[in-house]
């Protein structure tokens, strides 16, 4: 849907109905849902829909996103960089910015891109493309057409300063870019030689070719004209060939150039009045145009495709030194009579692409931007265009401050990045464009955390922009929600890793615990592989410190190294680290270091499991005790989970085992320890 009707709904509807039928989401999102309207002159009975449980639906409307076809989103791409690059050269005092290049850059992307489009559309039938999406390539190269064509224009009128003011040269350059068919005619016409005036398109392209300010090449075709050595053509010739040229570099003053100009013309008309080219009615006609006469250029408007065709060549042979601030002026009077010779008497009747072609050359830029927003593209002209306008000092709207110029440029740059943030293939363009406003980084921040992602691929992608635009806050969060997901997905070594990039106390805890509890229920240690390689990373929270420094336990029992088993063993007994619910698995990994025949646990050691037992499990083991008998007694008090989980209903076996095996190894212990050498 285009801007320009959703924009239209407002006052459609009025403020105040729309205030309860709808709401804009966005600036390029509406959402309507059904609304009774109640009035002075309703009548107070009872509604109908009172009580019911009818479902209303919501509906959201906004336009088309363009850039999901591939060969615009190509464009996107390239002009993306060629933002960052202008707002990085501005920025650098030391380069002097090349505006009208940076434009023409522009240009040709777009030129680019539509070439890609024509290409697209003239294989129809060999990619099988169906009605509807040639129809969208076919709109898409029509927008595009008309982004390049307003955009060259406004590169020839503000930012090409080569003429000191005079824009003639510019307008000719620009309408022979857009209108090429006469040099294309012309090229044709001199390959063909001999009898090239037999031809149905001699004199309309000679015509055509004059009117564009090619007068070179129009005398070239009028010489290879068989009847070229008669007096008629020798006259027209001379006039044609005496015609004053103003250049900036002449050294002529305008006012003698002026002078000059009105001299050749009366005397060429006179020519013209005495009937010198009566014999050649289309000769006559040409001069008669190259002279200015007013009555010759009317008659030739009939024929135009559009109002802004022939102005360039009409300005050539009437107001040669027109300046930029005197352009609005001719345009306007050019413009009345092209519209009389069309029968059409209101401006309403131009086309949208006729209109803001007026507004450029009426110097009028506020109608120029308001205009370019509607044209389809999600305000992707109107968001570069304004920038490079406001960088080069050439975006004037009317009194505004430079405030307020400045907050306008924002505000665009700012819409525009926000909406490609909001779609998931095109955040990474939105971050370039929000760095380079006044409110972009801070909304950066909010709107990277929006982005929907589900994989380790995308999230590292969002990281990395995390990272570029320094916000370890988005970071820490977006490894908490791979925390959360690797967790419901069952991929806890995952977890841990994404817990320990968040640096989150809390989430490591939940994550540790999660591998702690599987231990005590199962007796299988959860993802050994990256347990062995978080290093020094456990050093950022205790408890996974005290889960890395368990797994090392188990890998010297398993490699028998019990010696060493051991003494990380009470080196976690004595941490003050270890969790609650696991100190009854924690001793219970004792015992089969405290039955070996040779004592690898020092006596010292065995009273440290001793105290441990009396100090940390039994109380445990009292409250789960406590539990029961609350329990029985109907008291519906609910249960620490700590309590609940200790020893799982096996606490008076292992208390007894583990006293048993404390006393065996103490003694063992003692009577080695306290045995003299010989």
């Amino acid at each position: 849907m285009d801007n320009i009707v959703i924009k239209g709904i407002e006052d459609s509807l009025g403020e105040n109905v729309g205030r309860y039928c709808g709401n804009f989401c966005t600036d390029q999102k509406i959402s309507f849902h059904a609304f009774e309207p109640i009035i002075s002159s309703s009548r107070d009975v009872p509604s109908k829909h009172f009580n019911q449980r009818n479902k209303v639906n919501v509906h959201q409307l906004e336009p088309d996103f363009v850039f999901n076809i591939p060969v615009l989103r190509a464009l996107l791409s390239e002009t993306s960089n060629i933002f960052v690059e202008l707002q990085k050269s501005v920025a650098n005092p030391e380069i002097k910015t090349n505006f009208q290049k940076f434009s023409l850059t522009y240009r040709s992307s777009i030129r680019a891109c539509l070439e890609n489009l024509q290409q697209l559309v003239e294989n129809q039938d060999e990619n099988k493309l169906d009605s509807d999406l040639h129809e969208k390539y076919q709109n898409f190269m029509t927008i595009l057409y008309s982004i390049e064509c307003i955009w060259h224009l406004c590169e020839k009128l503000f930012l090409n300063k080569a003429n000191e003011g005079m824009i003639l040269q510019n307008l000719l350059e620009w309408v022979r870019f857009h209108f090429p068919m006469s040099e294309r005619n012309a090229l044709e016409l001199m390959q063909i030689g001999q009898e090239v005036d037999a031809d149905e398109n001699y004199w309309p392209v000679i015509k055509d070719l004059v009117i564009k300010g090619q007068m070179e090449v129009a005398r070239t075709l009028l010489k290879m004209h068989l009847s070229s050595d008669t007096p008629c053509f020798q006259e027209a010739e001379r006039i044609l060939s005496t015609m004053p040229i103003y250049s900036v570099y002449g050294g002529l003053s305008l006012q003698k150039f002026r002078t000059q100009l009105k001299y050749w013309a009366v005397s060429a008309e006179s020519k013209v009045q005495t009937g010198l080219l009566a014999a050649e009615p289309e000769l006559e006609e040409i001069v008669r145009l190259v002279i200015g006469d007013r009555q010759a250029w009317k008659d030739l408007c009939k024929t135009s495709t559009c109002w802004y065709e022939y102005f360039p060549g009409y300005l050539l042979y009437t107001e040669p030194t027109c300046k930029n601030f005197e352009l609005p002026q001719h345009v306007n009077a050019w413009l009345t009579q092209w519209l009389s010779s069309q029968n059409m008497g209101r401006t309403a009747h131009l086309k949208h692409l006729d209109r803001v072609i007026l507004s450029v050359m009426e110097n009028n830029l506020h109608q120029v931007l308001h205009d370019i927003q509607n044209i389809g593209d999600n305000k992707w002209v109107v968001t570069h265009l304004t920038d490079l306008l406001f960088h080069s000092g050439q975006l004037q709207l009317g009194e505004g401050s430079v405030e307020n110029l400045n907050a306008f440029r924002d505000s665009l740059i700012f819409d525009f990045g926000t909406a490609l943030m909001a779609r998931k293939s095109f955040w990474n363009f939105g971050l370039n464009y929000l760095e380079y406003c006044s409110d972009g980084p801070a909304a950066r921040e909010l709107l990277l955390l929006r982005i929907p992602f589900k994989t380790d691929k995308e999230a590292s992608k969002l990281i990395s922009a995390a990272r570029r635009i320094n916000s370890p806050q988005c970071e820490q969060q977006i490894c908490r929600v791979m925390t959360k997901l690797s967790i419901n997905n069952e991929r806890y070594g995952d977890a841990l890793h994404w817990a320990i990039r968040s640096n989150d106390q809390v989430y490591i805890r939940s994550v540790v615990d999660v591998f702690l509890h599987h231990y005590t229920e199962t007796g299988e240690m959860l993802s050994p592989d990256n347990l062995a390689s978080i290093g020094s990373r456990m050093l950022v929270c205790p408890r996974l410190m005290f889960l890395v420094k368990y797994y090392d336990f188990h890998q010297f029992y398993r490699e028998r190294a019990f010696s060493q088993a051991g003494e990380v063993l009470i080196n976690l007994l004595d941490s003050n680290i270890t969790p609650p619910y696991f100190w009854s698995s924690l001793l219970a990994d004792t015992i089969p270091l405290l039955e070996f025949k040779e004592p690898i646990i020092p006596s010292k050691e065995t009273l440290t499991i001793l105290h441990h037992l009396e100090n940390d499990l039994m109380p445990l083991i009292e409250k789960k005790k406590q539990a029961l008998k609350r329990k029985e007694a109907g008291d519906a008090q609910m249960e620490d989970p700590i309590i609940a989980n200790t020893l799982h209903g096996r606490s008076e076996d292992l208390v007894q085992l583990l006293r048993l095996s404390c006393a065996r190894n103490l003694s063992r212990a003692l009577i080695i320890e306290n045995t003299l050498g010989p």
